[in-house]
């Protein structure tokens, strides 16, 4: 991990130093000079987590039911950066992270901070998270489980590292002990006669005792979840679940989050901003004409828990939980994780067998020119963009484009990957942001970012016969991929273009389907639902172009994107022509936000489509029904 390279003191022996209340209230005093010191402290009868300015008032020993530190890591609301509208674009940075001391991390909250340290610095790493990371000592002290605590199931009640300092209780005193180079700098700094007093031996961690357990051993926990997708369990807990997010807003490692613009009052300028969100919110998986993935709570419930003991396992042979008891403390439905997976535990024969053992800059857009605007249909225009630097990705691939004080949306490459600088994109004028966009004229400028994603590998259709199935929008994503086919037409073997859309004005690319149709250079047939049309097509669904269709899948290649409905029918289809799972290929797109993999938005089940796709062979996403099955 790059924080324990930083900070961890791997393999040094950490002997253990008295330390009175007195010169823990002196260290904290001398921090404050250079640091923010957060701490629990009383504040109208509540105990809460927040600046320190009275060292006498740090609680070192309080119960678990306080927040975690989370929010100082990875806040509620952050601002990755601030804009100018009038005269261009014009970014300006955020500040600097603030220097910070966190007092009182309990052994779940430092396994916590590992957990974020895990899925934020994988891949492209969060800079806004690890500035704030790098800039945070952290100081843990022990803590007594409560009823909803389940830390000693998971190993987590206990921690040999990922802190600078840890404060231990022992009669009228403390033991503090060092973890981290950096920690032993700031006791020799700010509590001298502390860091020179020869230093016990180390104390061997405790087991803690909590009433709430699981019934079996946490390794388990993937291999029960794994044939529990249908398990009636979540309809039952979906229907007690009000879906007011408080499990995942309150849990210490959730980190989705959305990114919105804010303006100013004056208009002049504003501010793109990231807030948590949450899987159980019933908009966070809504896409384009109100399709949900997981429109039922159950699914949302089934997700959570997936995501907790399963994805991350697979990914790093950690849960993402550490039984803090959070969720369940704060439930206003009673659900707690240990019930519910102990009930999937007993049901089970036999149990399971055990597995082995400067912030924000990849936030902030580039400028891009618009060159030329074009009306496609009644809804849809086409924008030619001249990017900064020549984009590199595959036909499938997205770019998230920005109208500051609007915001941000992600919108597929309708153009080949070798135009240089310049990118096509189409965008339908559906809401606040792309209305927008179909406002400004050629020479203006947008943001971009990306290109992001995985598309469609041309390797698996060189050689072969194509089969290309689009339905309404879906013809933008194909169309990068058949302009890269017909660039080297004498690679490929026959190709089939199947298009559905509402009616003929409806069709994008009107002319270039014309012009395909009228050479024969590709098979095109075209399909409307609108019975009378000026084309003269029969009124019907793209499944009937099915019909008489001559290829021969053992091969062909095939390659569909169209609205999640469309898969449901087409799909089944395609297999009993007998088209091999490795080479029918889904176009899986999502309400994509950061492109990163971070933000959960676009994740299915143990798939984030930002990340891994959106371009996906079947066989590799057969198993996410709420993707293609809905």
């Amino acid at each position: 991990m790059p924080m324990s390279t930083l900070h961890d003191r791997e393999g040094v022996e950490r002997p253990w130093r008295p330390m009175s209340r007195a010169e823990i209230e002196a260290l904290v005093r001398s921090l404050s000079t250079a640091f923010e010191v957060i701490g629990v402290r009383e504040r109208r009868g509540r105990l809460t987590l927040e600046r320190i300015d009275d060292p006498a008032e740090l609680r070192l020993d309080f119960p678990p039911h306080v927040h975690s530190p989370k929010k100082y890591l990875f806040p509620n609301w952050e601002r990755l950066f601030r804009f100018r509208t009038a005269g261009g674009v014009l970014l300006e940075p955020d500040t600097a992270a603030v220097p910070r001391v966190i007092f009182g991390m309990h052994p779940c909250d430092l396994h916590a901070v590992r957990i974020l340290d895990h899925c934020l610095y994988e891949g492209e790493a969060d800079s806004a998270y690890r500035a704030k990371r790098q800039a945070t000592v952290l100081v843990g002290t022990d803590c007594t489980p409560d009823a909803h605590c389940f830390c000693s199931s998971l190993g987590t009640d206990r921690v040999e590292g990922g802190f600078d300092l840890f404060l231990h209780r022992l009669g009228g005193g403390y033991l503090v002990q060092v973890g981290s180079d950096r920690g032993e700098a700031l006791l020799r700094r700010h509590a001298p006669a502390a860091a020179d007093r020869p230093g016990d031996p180390p104390i061997p961690l405790q087991a803690k005792e909590c009433t709430s357990r699981l019934r079996f051993r946490s390794e388990s926990l993937s291999p029960l979840l794994e044939d529990a997708y249908d398990h009636p369990v979540w309809k039952s807990v979906g229907e007690r679940c009000l879906g007011c997010g408080a499990c995942t807003l309150l849990c210490p490692t959730c980190y989705c989050f959305n990114v919105r613009d804010r303006l100013d009052l004056d208009l002049a300028g504003g501010e793109r901003v990231r807030t948590w969100d949450s899987c159980q919110f019933d908009r966070f998986t809504r896409i384009s004409e109100g399709a949900d993935g997981r429109a039922d709570q159950g699914d949302r419930q089934r997700h959570r828990f997936f995501r907790k003991y399963r994805y991350l396992w697979e990914k790093h042979r950690r849960t993402a939980c550490v039984g803090c008891g959070r969720c369940s403390r704060e439930c206003l439905s009673s659900i707690e994780p240990v019930a519910v997976l102990n009930e999937l535990f007993e049901e089970r024969s036999t149990p399971p067998p055990a597995p082995d053992l400067l912030p924000g800059a990849e936030y902030r857009p580039q400028p891009a020119q618009i060159l030329s605007v074009e009306d496609l249909t009644p809804t849809e225009k086409l924008f030619r963009l001249r990017l900064p630097t020549p984009p590199v990705f595959t036909p499938g691939a997205f770019l998230a484009v920005s109208v500051f004080g609007l915001g941000e949306a992600p919108f597929s490459i309708a153009s080949p990957p070798n135009a240089g600088a310049e990118i096509e994109l189409v965008i339908r004028a559906a809401g606040p942001l792309t209305r927008a966009l179909h406002r400004l004229e050629a020479g203006e400028s947008v943001g971009v970012r990306g290109p992001f994603g995985a598309g469609f590998p041309l390797e698996s259709f060189t050689g072969r016969d194509v089969l290309l199935v689009a339905g309404g929008l879906g013809m933008i994503t194909l169309r990068s991929l058949l302009l890269s086919i017909l660039a080297r037409r004498s690679d490929f073997g026959r190709v089939h273009l199947l298009y559905g859309a509402r009616d003929v004005p409806h069709f994008l690319f009107r002319n270039d389907l014309l012009e395909w149709h009228r050479s024969g250079i590709i098979d095109c047939r075209f399909a409307v639902e609108a019975p009378r049309n000026e084309w003269g097509l029969p009124g019907a669904e793209v499944t009937h172009l099915f019909r008489e269709l001559d290829v021969v899948a053992s091969r062909t290649t095939a390659a569909v994107s169209g609205p999640p409905q469309m898969y449901r029918f087409v799909n089944p289809l395609l297999l009993r022509l007998g088209f091999d799972e490795d080479h029918l290929f889904l176009n899986l797109e999502r309400r994509m936000k950061c492109g990163l993999g971070k933000c959960g938005k676009c994740r299915i089940n143990d798939i984030c489509v930002c990340e891994c796709g959106p371009i996906f062979p079947y066989h590799r996403v057969r198993h996410l029904r709420e993707a293609i099955e809905r």
